[in-house]
């Protein structure tokens, strides 16, 4: 009985020697995987860096733009106010003129 035994705790040890080495192959895969996605993690954050600092660029383009049209509509604005106040010293010039020639 004892060599059935013995023979019983071989295939027993044999069986867990087997299941160690596939769980060490899992380990490994999984392991590679892992820092295969942590390598796709870093290139993403990476990429959205990037994005982050064409954004950055965008609104500060878009900022400058902006604001050389507010000062050149307060140009447009203030050449405006001056020719209606030349429009209307010119209509007061011209009613002055017809009153004087009658």
């Amino acid at each position: 009985m004892s060599e059935e035994l013995l023979q019983q705790l071989i295939h027993m040890v044999a069986e867990n020697n087997r299941v160690v080495k596939e769980t060490q192959q899992e380990l490994r895969e999984f392991k590679k995987e892992m820092y295969n996605f942590r390598d796709e993690m870093y290139a993403f954050r990476d990429e959205m860096y990037a994005f982050r600092e064409e954004m950055y660029e965008f609104r500060d383009d878009a900022t400058r733009r902006l604001d050389r049209l507010e000062r050149q509509n307060k140009h447009i604005d203030a050449d405006l106010d001056l020719l209606h106040r030349k429009v209307s010293d010119h209509e007061r010039e011209i009613n002055r003129l017809k009153q004087v020639g009658q």
